[in-house]
């Protein structure tokens, strides 16, 4: 067996307990078995080390066995408190993302250089996610390491046979390859194709042939509608009210595959240039409704992208009235902007929002008029390059504000 390695050099205990990853000389690794397993061996200056303070390490440069990334980490004076210095801990630990099962060894080398001390892991470990570690937290005693040091150096041996790394373990030849789940295009057809149907929601004049329990799987309201002591529960035929066909059609496709139709249908199903947005309206409602919180959120998400002067007034009263406040506060905050205000107030869902939301109208109101009056002001400052004046005209238009 053969092993390669550079004396390693250790940067100084920082202040505050930190001690920082340590660059090192480079070293290198030999792999007994290409695949299986491999051995790293490292050589620490022994005056380096010491007084480095309990708690406080140094890692290792990366190192490959098996395809996969590992480092040492090394607590010189231990890792607890409570072994009040007197152990060396010593740590393998994991640098990359395979799920990996193995067994592993730490070695001391005598003075001549032949493998001594050593503690291999009885059992078999797993490292599921990169920074993950094992290892002894006493691994030698620092009265006994001295015994190993030669030249003012120790070496150690980490040797890491690798049991069943998930994506190495698999056979080369065999490529079976696991499709994802195609459950919900299933379910979608099954939709489409109306076999089994056992309701019927009659909308706006259309009509739809659905599944009982899909609908009450989905929805604690169908639920309570088709099982429940609601009038609904023995009903073949339900019609429902303030709903388009075209909303109803996409909540349905929602429920039995847990997306949203493609954006065309969806832009096609509503005429003009805000046709998106509209139609995520109208499924916000229905979403709520129906208490469909996913559903909700999506609408609530595509909104928030797509806040236009044309649309943010009837986005935010819609936001305000189905408990929406993210969505609210993005659309405050756009309503009020100066730029978009005045392209805003001209719209049919402006006049809209200060019926159904009086409130919501008054606080954009607010805003905007505050808003305005501080960035005359500043204008009118910087032009006079006042500053006393600055000062002046907001104190007074605090003190305005505060007597209303």
């Amino acid at each position: 067996m053969s092993y390669a390695c550079r004396y390693i050099q250790l940067i100084t205990k920082m202040p505050n307990g930190r001690t920082p990853r340590v660059d090192f000389t480079d070293q290198a690794s030999t792999s007994i078995t290409e695949i299986t397993s491999g051995s790293y061996r490292l050589k620490f200056g022994f005056s380096q080390i010491k007084d480095i303070g309990i708690g406080n390490f140094f890692l290792s440069p990366n190192f490959t066995i098996g395809g996969l990334e590992w480092y040492i980490k090394c607590y010189p004076e231990g890792y607890y408190a409570k072994d009040k210095g007197k152990y060396m801990s010593l740590y393998l630990s994991y640098a990359s993302e395979t799920e990996v099962s193995v067994i592993f060894e730490f070695c001391l080398l005598d003075r001549k250089g032949n493998p001594t001390t050593s503690l291999r892991s009885r059992n078999t470990h797993t490292f599921r996610r990169p920074g993950k570690y094992k290892g002894w937290s006493k691994f030698i005693k620092r009265d006994d390491l001295e015994m190993y040091v030669r030249d003012d150096h120790f070496e150690v041996i980490c040797s890491v046979a690798i049991v069943s790394p998930k994506s190495l373990a698999e056979p080369q030849n065999c490529l079976i390859v696991v499709p994802p789940s195609d459950l919900p295009e299933q379910l979608g057809q099954l939709l489409r194709s109306q076999e089994g149907t056992d309701i019927t929601f009659v909308v706006g004049g259309e009509i739809f042939y659905v599944h009982k329990l899909l609908l009450a799987l989905r929805s604690p309201v169908f639920k309570a509608e088709l099982f429940g002591p609601m009038k609904e529960n023995h009903a073949k035929r339900i019609t429902i009210e303030d709903m388009e066909p075209v909303v109803f059609k996409a909540l349905l496709h929602f429920i039995y595959t847990d997306s949203l139709p493609e954006e065309k249908e969806l832009k096609n199903s509503v005429d003009g240039p805000d046709a998106l947005t509209i139609m995520m309206q109208h499924l916000l409602v229905a979403a709520d409704r129906y208490a469909l919180e996913r559903l909700k959120l999506i609408c609530q998400k595509e909104l928030s992208k797509n806040v236009s002067a044309a649309t943010v007034a009837t986005t935010l009263a819609l936001a305000e009235q189905h408990n929406c406040p993210q969505l609210k506060d993005i659309c405050l905050e756009f309503a009020t902007a100066r730029e978009n205000y005045h392209q805003m107030v001209s719209t049919e869902g402006y006049k809209h929002l200060s019926l159904s939301c009086p409130s919501i109208f008054k606080e954009i109101e607010e805003k905007h008029g505050a808003t305005t009056l501080i960035d005359d002001f500043a204008e009118q400052a910087d032009e006079d390059n006042n500053r006393d004046q600055r000062f002046s005209l907001l104190k007074l238009f605090l003190c305005n504000g505060s007597t209303k």
